[in-house]
């Protein structure tokens, strides 16, 4: 078992999980579900704790002790592999996660810039009732998975809201949690996010998450391709 000194939250950031990259995958998005095993496994046998987002947000906002060192799952897009790959493996380690998905693609492949990408299908309607019925927790990432800075205060006003009432009227839950695409946002869309309901929002920046400079600034820490599991635990700390 590895020991620390220091007790911290890690949040961390999936996007795809898969057998084998495509050739024009982004391999910072790309994890093979082998080395997700093996990081999984590392989790369950280690110091460290694996909670919900909301445990760990409760944490942060009420500046709870944090006595132990704990990790959350979070995934952005929500790619269809998650139902059939990443899900069976979380369950088998009773693991909890918090999925990301993009609205306006859901049962469909992404596009972008008038190019579709058909290695990356994103879940459909079914998929998600299904996921968040077994506790699966399901935040929101816009509709077109623009980046927000780029786009008028109406569009990135459309993208935040739209995505959040659809998600609650798919689900009937309340969708507390916002991932900013591409990691792209400033105060004015902190601002839209916060009028639109949501609790939180989470950022590309790494770090532990209780070093965050607000609420709606969460960091997270990227896990690509190219993270070994000796990578992986380095991460952590």
């Amino acid at each position: 078992m590895v020991t620390s000194k220091n007790t911290n939250i890690n949040i961390l950031l999936y996007h795809q999980i898969g057998d084998a990259p495509e050739s024009d995958t982004n391999l910072d998005c790309f994890c093979s579900s082998k080395e997700f095993h093996l990081q999984m496994a590392f989790l369950k046998n280690s110091e460290f704790t694996v909670i919900t987002l909301r445990e760990a947000l409760d944490k942060i906002l009420h500046k709870k002790v944090i006595d132990k060192n704990y990790v959350v799952l979070t995934f952005d897009d929500g790619c269809e592999r998650f139902y059939d790959i990443t899900f069976p493996i979380l369950d088998s380690f009773n693991f909890p996660a918090t999925v990301y998905p993009i609205t306006g693609f859901l049962g469909d492949f992404l596009t972008k810039e008038g190019k579709s990408y058909p290695h990356l299908k994103i879940l459909s309607r079914s998929m998600l009732i299904d996921l968040s019925k077994v506790g699966v927790e399901i935040g929101a990432h816009t509709v077109n998975h623009l980046r927000l800075t780029n786009v008028t205060e109406k569009d990135a006003e459309y993208q935040i809201k739209y995505s959040k009432e659809y998600l609650e009227q798919l689900l009937g839950t309340k969708i507390d949690s916002f991932s900013y695409p591409h990691g792209d946002y400033n105060r004015e869309i902190i601002k839209i996010v916060k009028e639109s309901g949501f609790t939180n929002g989470l950022t590309c920046k790494s770090g532990f998450a209780q070093d965050a400079q607000s609420i709606f600034e969460i960091p997270r820490k990227y896990i690509t391709y190219f993270d070994t599991i000796e990578n992986f635990i380095h991460k952590l700390y």
